[in-house]
């Protein structure tokens, strides 16, 4: 479905804005695929990546906050995040050996097992989102993707300003 029909729009706006309201929807289509997948195994987006970056870490765990700097959907709260799937038995916070105010967070086998089982669903889940493009395209729309987001990330100072301008 093309943008002007899937938001019912009368003019198409600038091709910039064209591009942010694809971005927007696209996120949203993956997130729908997403959560139905992660749902079916108890969990959240948010706790798959918690657990995603814990599993991926070094062994004697990572502190919250080196995990909160690692989320993708950073809006979440880690601590709570990390709480519930503690109380799941998928995670487990052991006391940092040289700090004794800071508590690592590591992966339980069970933890483990479960991201094992979802290692190939979520392989599955990709290349089907995926398939309407080739091995060479996927990897161009993610370089391009890449310097969009560093770009963004560049004018955070300009996104300031804007919202200065609007107050």
């Amino acid at each position: 479905m093309s943008l002007q029909d899937e938001l019912q729009m009368s003019i198409l706006p600038p091709p910039g804005v064209q591009l942010m309201l694809q971005l927007m929807l696209t996120r949203e289509a993956v997130i729908r695929v997403q959560e139905r997948l992660f749902e079916a195994h108890g969990l959240t987006i948010q706790q798959y990546n918690v657990l995603r970056i814990v599993r991926g870490g070094p062994a004697k765990g990572h502190p919250i906050y080196e995990i909160e700097r690692r989320m993708i959907y950073r809006f979440a709260n880690v601590t709570r995040l990390v709480d519930r799937l503690e109380l799941q038995g998928l995670l487990k916070r052991v006391a940092d050996p040289k700090d004794r105010r800071v508590s690592r967070v590591v992966i339980t086998p069970k933890g483990r097992r479960l991201m094992e089982r979802l290692d190939v669903p979520v392989q599955q889940m990709a290349t089907r989102l995926t398939s309407c493009c080739d091995e060479e395209e996927c990897l161009a729309m993610s370089g391009q993707l890449e310097r969009l987001r560093e770009h963004c990330v560049q004018q955070e100072s300009v996104q300031e300003e804007l919202v200065g301008a609007i107050n």
